[in-house]
């Protein structure tokens, strides 16, 4: 029963911190760049990393609490996924005009640190998992 509250506390602690990286990269996206050619592209890449990471976190939990061999299976599902949101997305913006390096810088500004979040939860995870601490 212990190690189930510590695994909820894990999830839910770095649910918040992925929800913060998402709002703060929305912030920068929508105030740093200069032109809309430039903020709507990087507010679109910012937008669906979150979204990959909001997929990413609760198939992770799930897989974990299967094996760490899901969880490395999940990790792949969910790069997968990451590789079509950025080409559909490249795709779109340079469809419409606009400059694609926005959107690269907000996806894959938001990317690396939400991959580093799920990277902890996973290894929190497994600690609890094998009766560790958190």
């Amino acid at each position: 029963m212990k190690e189930q509250a510590a695994a909820e506390e894990a999830f839910r602690n770095h649910v918040m911190v992925a929800a913060g990286v998402a709002v703060v990269g929305l912030a920068l996206a929508a105030g740093l760049p200069q032109t809309p050619e430039n903020r709507w592209p990087a507010v679109w890449g910012v937008g669906l990393a979150a979204l990959t990471g909001a997929v990413s976190l609760p198939l992770k939990r799930r897989a974990v609490r299967k094996s760490l061999r899901a969880a490395m299976k999940a990790v792949g599902m969910v790069f997968a996924l990451r590789v079509v949101a950025v080409a559909a997305g490249l795709y779109a913006m340079v469809s419409r005009g606009l400059e694609a390096w926005g959107f690269v810088v907000g996806f894959f500004g938001v990317y690396f640190v939400l991959q580093w979040v799920e990277i902890s939860y996973v290894s929190a995870a497994a600690r609890i998992a094998a009766g560790g601490d958190e």
